[in-house]
């Protein structure tokens, strides 16, 4: 933001090297001051338009510090204040930050901006991190699946910058997304082509209690088709009527 108001040489607003001038000038036949001064409009339209860019960059976890801020210099010496404080609160309140960073659930990308944050406002409140301690934090609170990739890495003699750092891990999550679903994607395939072969666990108009009672008695099937009708339970017993028939043979 900073080069930006330079390059266009409105930052006086900012720094208040140009104070806003008085919103009446004095009116000779009244006697008084009731006339608006056109350079105070033009100043405020001007510090407004500006004030309005800087407003809309701020996140919403600052914006809250400078509602009550209605010039350009008041919300630029406010975030100065809050941001870049030295005190000793301030710095171990960041570095307690870095210690509790955690990847979770967020993608690499997400986490790096969080970590990246961090280490930009300890060096805006004049306590800069080194790159290697920036590393270290950050290999931290990584997930397990990146285990591997931090072992190879952690033993380099130099430490990364953010954006070799960010591309290792970017990587890595790439081929570990791609390596997770095709595994993931067998044992499915698998357990669809298993459950086709396996008959259902309750009874249904195919499953009848008839294949039930196949699959526990392979003398079932042979049985069905003889005698349709005329067998009894006790046909291997001898009765009168088949001692009949067999005297007679």
């Amino acid at each position: 933001m900073k080069p930006s108001l330079l390059g266009q040489g409105v930052f006086h607003f900012v720094d208040g090297s140009v104070p806003c001038p008085p919103s009446h000038i004095f009116d000779s036949s009244t006697g008084s001051y009731s006339i608006i001064s056109p350079s105070f409009l033009r100043w405020k339209q001007q510090d407004q338009l500006i004030l309005s860019a800087l407003l809309s960059s701020l996140s919403v976890d600052v914006l809250h510090l400078v509602v009550d801020c209605s010039t350009l210099h008041c919300v630029w010496r406010t975030l100065e204040k809050a941001l870049a404080s030295p005190s000793n609160s301030r710095i171990m309140q960041l570095h307690g930050s870095f210690q509790d960073l955690r990847q979770g659930d967020s993608s690499v990308s997400l986490y790096m901006q969080q970590a990246k944050s961090l280490f930009d406002e300890l060096a805006a409140a004049g306590h800069p991190m080194s790159l290697e301690n920036f590393n270290l934090y950050v290999f931290r609170g990584l997930r397990g699946e990146f285990k591997d990739l931090v072992t190879s890495l952690i033993t380099k003699a130099e430490p990364l910058s953010y954006a070799d750092l960010h591309n290792h891990l970017l990587t890595h999550e790439f081929l570990h997304k791609n390596s997770f679903h095709s595994m993931a994607a067998a044992p499915s395939l698998l357990s669809s082509s298993s459950l086709l072969q396996q008959p259902p666990l309750l009874p249904t108009p195919q499953f009848s209690a008839q294949h039930a009672m196949s699959h526990l008695s392979p003398n079932f099937n042979r049985n069905r088709g003889r005698s349709k009708g005329n067998w009894h339970p006790h046909n291997n017993r001898s009765t009168p009527q088949n001692r009949g028939q067999s005297a007679a043979d």
